[in-house]
């Protein structure tokens, strides 16, 4: 059993207690009585969970005391200081255990004022065999045989690479419910079908494929450059008819609780293939730091690459090829880290890099990236177009250091956005012609101000995304702990190309 309790307390003195009590009768002063609220009452349990209580109490004479009873015995108890008065909080945690199964535990909690009034609330939970809600089946399908998975993750799990996976409709991983996948595993999707139930319901309702880890659970895909884990569209598995193409499911989703220590697990040599279906490919959201997202590649979808919304997740070795939208986007208060980064786009009417709040966003994002390279269609497609590298816009803040930007119309735009750093960079090829620095006027006096040590001279790169310079580059380790130590500009190194063996050429071939 796991117990953890959460107080805060507010001192206040007799003489403010009674110039503040709630009334006077015939020159006698009277108190109300104390009260407690439960932010629930009752629930179920199965063996694993955690039971979270949030108690919140006060009493307008003096507490004496708070005690916490699980069952007749007591568990934890708050005696007071003289002089305590107002509202106070507590929140208990209780673990539940294998010899719990098939009980019903009952959480008493009890204020005391000084005046020995009291007031009384009870939690019950009752702790049972809790039914799978999900399913997993062989099928075959075009002679091809899978392992089909339906419905809500609950249990732990795991997906070996003796087999084919495939997801129906979206597959959620439920709170405190891991979901391991094995070195070299390739996972499908597609779409599930309710069909149509008239009046309410005319038409049939298409549930996209999708992987979607809930606050609490986690996804362990660990992976290796050998053995890369695979996400992918059904029309991609051996012996299906159809061709695999962008949108052909959504993707995959994480989300986190908005902490810095917060944890979804692990993404680690992961190739996400054909998603988006009019959103992001890889979504995280409010995904803590404690997760690990490194050496990810986003190849071929339909929207965007890669979003970050909100949440303090770092990101490390990231390639995304193909994107229909956006390359990366992050928003929503996003607090996070990111290096070794390329991004290579041919959709005109596109953005690389893009740093964008709402008026929802709970605080602005404040990023900080180096070691980047942002590929336009002035170098993989028919030309600029209306295009941008790196945009900040509607006050999201972002620093970008070691980063190359060619190929698209601006280079490096600010938008409305809010504080945009620049350092240690380069841009060329850009513009129009791709002839030029492509910078926005928002920002061009800032990149040439010499102690920003930018540069706008060329990079030679092969494999249409390989190469570094050190002409003007910054060591990024001195940017925080997160960062590796390399003194370089660009995201790839001919000397340490981190893309081979488990990434797609921007046309989908093999790197290797």
């Amino acid at each position: 059993m796991l117990l953890k309790k959460y107080l805060g307390i507010g001192l206040c003195s007799l003489f403010l207690l009674l110039a503040c009590s709630e009334e006077e009768d015939n020159g006698v002063l009277t108190f109300d009585a104390p009260s407690i609220n439960l932010s629930n009452e009752s629930g179920e349990f199965r063996i694993g969970q955690t039971i979270r209580v949030d108690v919140s109490f006060e009493a307008s004479a003096l507490f004496r005391n708070f005690v916490v009873q699980r069952g007749s015995t007591i568990i934890d108890q708050i005696n007071y200081p003289d002089g305590t008065e107002g509202e106070d909080n507590y929140s208990l945690e209780f673990f539940i255990t294998e010899n719990l199964l098939g009980t019903t535990q009952t959480f008493t909690f009890t204020v005391t004022d000084t005046f020995g009034e009291t007031d009384t609330a009870t939690f019950a939970a009752t702790v049972s065999e809790v039914a799978p809600t999900f399913t997993i089946e062989d099928v075959e399908i075009n002679g091809t045989s899978f392992k089909l998975v339906k419905g809500r993750i609950n249990f732990d799990e795991s997906f070996d690479n003796e087999n084919l996976w495939l997801l129906k409709g979206a597959v959620t991983v439920e709170d405190i419910t891991t979901l391991s996948i094995q070195e070299g595993t390739s996972i499908f999707a597609m779409d599930s079908i309710v069909p149509a139930s008239p009046p309410l319901q005319p038409d049939p309702i298409i549930i996209s494929g999708a992987l979607d880890v809930q606050i609490g659970g986690a996804l362990i895909a660990e992976g290796t450059q050998e053995n890369p884990i695979l996400f992918n569209t059904i029309n991609a598995a051996p012996n299906q008819p159809e061709t695999p193409d962008k949108g052909d499911w959504l993707g995959v989703v994480l989300r986190g609780d908005d902490s810095p220590e917060d944890s979804s697990g692990i993404l680690k040599y992961v190739r996400i293939e054909n998603g988006g279906n009019g959103d992001e490919a890889l979504q995280l959201r409010q995904v803590g730091g404690a997760t690990t997202i490194d050496y990810v590649q986003v190849h071929n979808t339909d929207d965007t690459g890669i979003r970050m919304r909100g949440g303090y997740v770092n990101l490390k070795h990231i390639l995304v090829t193909q994107p229909d939208d956006r390359g990366i986007r992050y928003s929503d208060g996003w607090e996070g880290n990111g290096q070794f980064w390329t991004i290579v786009t041919d959709v005109d009417d596109s953005i690389g890099l893009n740093g964008r709040d709402t008026n929802d966003s709970p605080r602005n994002s404040d990023a900080v990236m180096s070691n980047i390279t942002v590929i336009g269609p002035n170098i993989v497609g028919d030309g600029p177009g209306d295009t941008e590298g790196v945009r900040l816009r509607d006050d999201a803040n972002g620093a970008f250091h070691n980063t190359i930007v060619t190929g698209f119309d601006d280079s490096f735009r600010n938008r409305n956005g809010g504080t945009m750093v620049i350092k240690n960079s380069t841009v060329f090829g850009n513009g129009e012609d791709g002839d030029d620095d492509g910078l926005h006027n928002t920002v061009r006096d800032d990149f040439r101000d010499p102690t920003n040590n930018n540069s706008e001279d060329e990079i030679v790169l092969t494999d249409v995304f390989v190469g570094i310079s050190t002409t003007n580059s910054s060591d990024a380790s001195t940017l925080g702990d997160f960062f590796d130590a390399v003194n370089f500009v660009g995201a790839v190194s001919p000397d340490d190309d981190w893309t081979l063996g488990w990434t797609l050429n921007f046309d989908g071939t093999p790197r290797e």
